[in-house]
């Protein structure tokens, strides 16, 4: 077996594209795989129906280690955990394998794939709002709603969009891809990353925050209340792209 997506080729040429867009409004959608969709993540990939399971156990975390394609992941008041899994593949003779693993109160969800042009997954999955939510992909957007429990998320080429949250802490990392994210509840850290792509945080306009934040090409923006001595800790960095932090 090989890893989990295809091999990702022409990384260097996507992040030079999203260098280059960042003056006419950052690396978004037009380049990247765009969230809510479904997508093929490679050419000719054809696909079967999405496969739906519901998971009954009690889970305390939900940790989603993707490949190619979109996650969206989205907090629900249900005890449950949902999963809609929509494979994509060149090579109908070697379908990703995905599996669904349920230990100590931890559900991972992964697959794996043959040597092909192209295979990847993508989820849609509904979590209880508290649980904690770990999230990895290499190309595809990662979408997450309504989360109130500790967040990470991380992808090599894709955006990343955070709405409706109420984590206490969160970390965003892409390397090629914007970052947007919005909160319900003042957290107590967030920390985001990118390598080329703007940053944009939300935050309730009740609280002051310790903010910093970094760019080599680009500026910053911060419109929240600022104390030095505040316990919300917010840290944001685009090497090639704006930050901007602001009341909502």
């Amino acid at each position: 077996m090989f890893n989990r997506s295809r091999f990702v080729r022409g990384s260097g040429t996507v992040l030079a594209a999203c260098t280059a867009a960042l003056v006419a409004g950052g690396c978004g959608t037009a380049i990247l795989a765009p969230s809510g969709t479904h997508a093929a993540p490679g050419p000719a990939a054809s696909s079967s129906g999405p496969k739906f399971y519901t998971v009954s156990s009690p889970v305390s975390a939900v940790v989603v280690n993707g490949g190619a394609g979109t996650i969206t992941v989205t907090g629900t008041p249900a005890a449950t955990v949902t999963v809609t899994e929509q494979a994509y593949y060149s090579n109908s003779a070697k379908p990703p394998a995905t599996s669904h693993i349920d230990q100590n109160g931890t559900l991972t969800l992964g697959y794996t794939c043959q040597m092909q042009l192209t295979c990847g997954v993508s989820y849609v999955i509904g979590v209880p709002r508290r649980v904690a939510v770990q999230v990895s992909d290499r190309e595809g957007a990662i979408t997450l709603v309504s989360l109130a429990g500790p967040l990470r998320a991380q992808t090599l080429t894709g955006v990343i969009t955070g709405t409706g949250l109420a984590s206490p802490s969160a970390t965003f990392k892409s390397t090629a891809g914007e970052i947007t994210a919005a909160f319900t509840a003042v957290p107590t850290s967030v920390s985001a990353s990118t390598t080329a792509g703007p940053i944009t945080l939300t935050l309730p306009q009740a609280a002051a925050y310790q903010v910093h934040t970094h760019t080599y090409i680009g500026s910053s923006t911060v419109t929240v209340h600022q104390s030095a001595t505040a316990g919300s800790v917010i840290t944001a960095s685009s090497d090639v792209g704006s930050v901007t932090i602001n009341p909502g």
